[in-house]
């Protein structure tokens, strides 16, 4: 397994937030975007206007996935370091809870990514904190 986890969570943020986009209807929000005109664009995402809400919310979430993930590709590119043990366990557990309440998800890729990302630190690829140990 490679060094991949960021670049993996990088483009499974930028599915989520094209789907969201350009076909909110595969994620069960059909017509939205009328709604959001129809309540007026600015402050729409509001708790009474659970899809809109709901809405907000998925494509939120996948661009924040998308920072997410250009973060930890720095991390492993830049810094030439494995994901700390906290990253790659706590996408193991939010991949995991999202399963167990909708087996129909798209958290097995981050499941995926979290395995990955386990394995990758475990093989104890060398990081910039390693080199400095050995002097």
């Amino acid at each position: 397994m490679k060094n991949i986890s960021g670049l993996a969570l990088t483009i499974i943020g930028l599915l989520h937030s094209l789907l969201a986009l350009v076909m909110p209807g595969v994620l069960g929000f059909s017509g939205i975007w009328q709604e959001i005109i129809d309540v007026g664009v600015i402050d729409a995402a509001k708790p009474d206007s659970l899809r809109i809400w709901g809405y907000y919310w998925c494509l939120m979430s996948g661009l924040i996935v998308i920072l997410f993930g250009l973060l930890c590709h720095w991390v492993e590119n830049q810094l030439n370091a494995s994901l700390p043990w906290f990253v790659s366990w706590g996408l193991l557990l939010v991949a995991g809870f999202g399963i167990l309440l909708d087996i129909d998800t798209g958290f097995w890729l981050i499941l995926l990514v979290a395995i990955n990302a386990i394995v990758v630190s475990q093989r104890g690829n060398r990081s910039p904190q390693s080199d400095i140990e050995q002097f």
